[in-house]
């Protein structure tokens, strides 16, 4: 029996597990995550917990160890990202910038089984064009599984009167300049109540969040890998810590595969004495102009106002598609009520006719100089190195986000007014799309960590997922892609290890 060692356990390592399991009868899995388990079936998405004391609670507990664990320098309730204002309690910040660097202070991260798959919006939209991976022949077919795997749909919210209206009015502003407006697909299952069951790493885990499979899958939460064990060139498994004891072991595998977000897994590497050239550079992220409209009373259907108010507001979702002329991805969510709060006399304040938030995602375009190092001396909650940020918009990025607003203001106009403060670039890392830092490439050329399957050049016995990997400038939410990429991977595992089913 082989064994694969999984550290992270969000969606791609998810993908990882499942795929593993299915397609061998010989391999064995164990899966480490450092932060706990915080909902049922583990790795749940939050939006799904329909008690607000509860959601608090597994939000909360995915704030880390550190001072941030009580709220301290965590991301609070409220702020924008994805194009809708969601609940960015759950995340908390690490690192420092560089000398000389202030495109990102600091970066948001998850610490729970499930990862950000706990605490996404389920936003799906599919690379297209300059986005796409092109020495990946295969892409299309991986991002159909991958969408199998996250139970993507592109009729969420079909029923929806304000979101079919929204489409009507949009595209019709938007019909002569060529700009596709159509459902935002999202991964989610309807209800027979007409809400939506919103996924979440349980459904990418299937069966195995149910306790299928015991005997092959394990799942350890609170558990850190400090570093990787190595012979000659070879990765051979992990040093763990448990979290609650602070022991630590040595744990042995045929493959390890690290899945630990786009700082988590170069830091990890790094401390492992795993220094590529590449390791670490390329960071990009989505930079986000998002504004809140006011809409105007008699654009939009009346909205209903029911008690899914308290923990999903969300009534329908609509997309402005990537394209020429259009290199952005927007989302135009609406609710009944506003995601922040407004000032007391504020015109916008409880406006009957509700509210739409209209996000639009910009391209960051890889540079070598935009990354993350590792510092020895300020060692991070965990005692491994902190993280340094060396990151910074260029002109070509401040260009784009000059003609995302003119659209943002055009999709904006149509449907009312923004409120006061709005609309804003919002601060580099709001999208939590950090990308690139572990890139995969066609060739071990110096500029990737990886190769298409998703394998460390000259490092065997040792495999990356998620984010880090891709290296493409692109404004679409990332978690599709790094699944697809992640089915590709685990299907090159199985036959690296003699697949038998």
């Amino acid at each position: 029996m082989s064994r694969v060692l999984i550290i992270g356990s969000g969606p791609t390592g998810a993908t990882y597990a499942r795929l593993l399991i299915e397609q061998t009868s010989d391999v064995d899995v164990l899966m480490v995550e450092a932060g706990p388990v915080v909902s049922t079936p583990p790795g749940m998405n939050a939006k799904n917990i329909a008690d607000p004391a509860e959601q608090y609670r597994a939000r909360a507990a995915s704030q880390g160890r550190g001072e941030h664990t009580a709220g301290a320098a965590a991301l609070p309730g409220g702020t924008a990202a994805e194009g809708t204002i969601t609940a960015r309690f759950g995340t908390y910040l690490i690192g420092r910038p560089a000398e000389g660097s202030t495109g990102l202070p600091a970066a948001a991260v998850s610490a729970n089984v499930g990862g950000q798959g706990v605490h996404w919006t389920c936003a799906t939209p599919r690379p297209v064009a300059s986005e796409r991976i092109d020495f990946l022949d295969d892409l299309d077919e991986l991002l159909d599984e991958a969408s199998r795997l996250l139970h993507v749909t592109g009729s969420a919210f079909g029923d929806s009167p304000q979101a079919g209206a929204i489409l009507e009015r949009v595209g019709a502003e938007f019909a002569g300049d060529g700009v596709t407006v159509r459902p935002l697909p999202v991964a989610a299952d309807p209800r027979a109540d007409g809400t939506l069951r919103w996924s979440g790493t349980d459904v990418v885990l299937g069966p195995l969040a149910e306790g299928a499979h015991a005997d092959r899958f394990e799942l350890r939460p609170e558990t850190l890998a400090v570093r990787l064990l190595r012979e000659d060139d070879r990765v051979v498994g992990a040093v763990l810590r448990d979290q609650r004891t602070g022991a630590e072991e040595e744990v042995r595998a045929d493959a390890v595969v690290v899945a630990a977000n786009a700082f988590g897994t170069p830091q990890l590497l790094w401390n492992s004495g795993i220094r590529p050239e590449a390791l670490g550079r390329y960071l990009t992220e989505h930079p986000l102009v998002f504004g809140i409209v006011a809409v105007r009373e008699g654009v939009l259907p009346p909205p209903d106002r029911d008690s899914r108010l308290q923990t999903d507001p969300i009534r329908g979702v609509v997309s402005i598609a990537f394209g020429e002329g259009h290199p952005f991805h927007a989302q135009l969510m609406y609710s009944p009520v506003c995601p922040v709060p407004l000032p007391e006399g504020s015109p916008y304040r409880d406006n009957p006719a509700g509210y739409a938030m209209v996000g639009y995602g910009v391209r960051k375009f890889p540079r070598p100089e935009d990354r993350v190092t590792f510092d020895e001396g300020t060692p991070d909650e965990n005692g491994l190195p902190g993280v340094v940020i060396a990151y910074d918009l260029t002109e070509r990025e401040e260009a784009e986000i000059e003609a995302a607003k003119k659209f943002q203001a055009r999709a904006a106009g149509v449907l009312g007014q923004f409120v006061e403060d709005q609309p804003r670039v919002m601060p580099p890392g709001t999208s939590l799309h950090f990308m690139g830092t572990f890139r995969m490439g066609p060739a071990d050329d110096g500029t990737s960590v990886c190769d298409a399957d998703s394998r460390v050049w000259g490092v065997p016995g040792l495999v990356l997922a998620g984010n880090g990997l891709i290296p493409t400038a692109n404004s679409c939410n990332p978690t599709l892609t790094s699944v697809a990429l992640a089915v590709r991977g685990a299907r090159a595992l199985a036959t690296d290890l003699g697949a038998t089913r």
